[in-house]
């Protein structure tokens, strides 16, 4: 097996489809975050260890009722903040607005804490106390490509008033929501995308490899060869129709009608009489979409189907025990899958669409997986938003916050258990795939 060309599509396709998705929601908690007046510490590409700083999101303070700039390059001396008293150097620029040029943090046991202000032409020396201090966000570039995080000040403790927890409960869940709800307009974006690149009515067949010795060896098929038609019946079902003709067709002559590369043909192939009596004819194939039948939706239609899979996707939670226990699906089906796991899924589908030239295989799983990250992280277990979102509930209904440390002990113990499944999942996912590794040998 060639693991090392395996290992390039899953790392590929974690960084081309998996990772926006995970990149989309963590945007959600941005913006939210930054529209809330919450401290955004840093915005992350990809997973730590940080590689390199990239910029300095712009910042300010303010000094009573003067707001001054913070330039995107300027390290603030640790410490500052807010209440801490300074002594600031600024600029008034050409729109009246000023400029930091320095700051310094005063230190109360030795200097003087008396506030004064001082304006010479252009150039401003005030100092005094810190009554707002926006440091800027740092955005930086991590090692691991798997999307990207968001660092907010103080996500359970409310000491700080630019903290998460500090802000009134409607928008503590609305960050820590608007991650999901992202992930769900990002998913519903896909599948219009999906539906209107179109769905064939028709499927031919591909060759993707023969066995020598076989019928199809002495009729000449070749890997990669496009079966469109069987003694003139177009195979509009694709490979599971070309099968039902084979074994029904046991040492019966058979036209194929083949497309390799731009040429038209007719092969003459005999399938043999296997063991069990049905027809054999020696290859392994699969289905491949015939680009002249895309049949491709409007926008409206393209919505509607599109929310109808929305809502078959969230309704299957609540039927999967049903299905188990009809036998409707087994329990390999509905596992639940690691990282591994579902770039395996990604992975094959981008395979399908790229081979195929056919946006619709990799935009709909993606819409899907999109959907299923922003479900699940509204799940209501600790560390995950959904647990984050619960506290802000028992909060309401109780009347007051559960202390900032049980809160942070409930999320590390939490954010370990699950850490621990994922490597259950993910090992079992490496050992006994949903999908062959060997399927995505291409």
């Amino acid at each position: 097996m060639d693991w090392a060309n395996i290992i390039v599509w899953l790392v590929g396709t974690v960084i081309v489809v998996l990772g926006p998705i995970i990149l989309i929601h963590e945007l959600g908690h941005f913006i939210s975050a930054k529209l809330a007046g919450v401290r955004v510490e840093e915005f992350g590409l990809g997973y730590p260890p940080r590689l390199l700083k990239l910029w300095r999101g712009r910042g300010h303070l303010a000094v009573g009722e003067t707001r001054v700039a913070i330039p995107r390059r300027y390290q603030a001396p640790p410490g500052a903040d807010i209440g801490s008293w300074v002594d600031v150097e600024a600029h008034r620029r050409d729109d009246g607005s000023y400029a930091l040029r320095d700051l310094t943090l005063l230190n109360p046991e030795e200097d003087e804490l008396t506030a004064r202000r001082e304006q010479v032409g252009r150039d401003l020396h005030i100092r005094g106390e810190l009554s707002d201090f926006e440091p800027g966000t740092v955005y930086s570039l991590n090692l691991l490509p798997m999307g990207a995080f968001v660092r907010m000040m103080g996500e359970e403790d409310p000491g700080h008033p630019r903290s998460l927890a500090a802000q009134p409960k409607r928008q503590r869940v609305a960050v820590m929501a608007s991650g999901a709800a992202l992930n769900f307009v990002f998913a519903l974006v896909l599948l219009v995308a999906a539906y209107t690149s179109g769905i064939p009515e028709r499927w031919h067949v591909q060759v993707n490899s023969v066995e020598p010795g076989t019928a199809a060896a002495e009729a000449l098929l070749m890997p990669g060869d496009v079966i469109v038609a069987v003694d003139g019946v177009p195979l509009e079902g694709g490979d599971e129709q070309f099968r039902s003709i084979i074994l029904d067709s046991p040492e019966q002559e058979l036209q194929l009608a083949v497309r390799r590369d731009d040429l038209q043909m007719t092969l003459v192939a005999t399938p043999r009489r296997g063991s069990e009596g049905s027809g054999y004819l020696g290859v392994y194939m699969e289905r491949r979409p015939d680009p002249e039948s895309m049949d491709r939706y409007s926008l409206p239609e393209a919505l509607q189907l599109s929310i109808r899979d929305i809502g078959a996707l969230v309704a299957l939670p609540f039927q999967i025990p049903r299905m188990l226990a009809s036998g409707e699906v087994t329990p390999q089906e509905v596992r639940p899958s690691s990282m591994v796991g579902i770039s395996g899924f990604l992975a094959l589908f981008m395979q399908q669409s790229l081979a195929w030239r056919w946006a619709f295989p990799i935009l709909h799983t993606a819409g899907l997986i999109s959907l299923s990250l922003g479900i699940t992280n509204l799940l209501p277990l600790p560390a995950l938003d959904g647990g984050r979102i619960m506290f802000v509930v028992v909060e309401a209904l109780r009347g007051r916050r559960i202390s900032p440390e049980r809160e942070a002990m409930v999320h590390v113990v939490g954010l370990l258990i699950l850490i621990g499944l994922m490597a259950i999942v993910m090992i079992h996912d490496v050992i006994n795939p949903v999908i062959p590794w060997a399927w995505l040998q291409r």
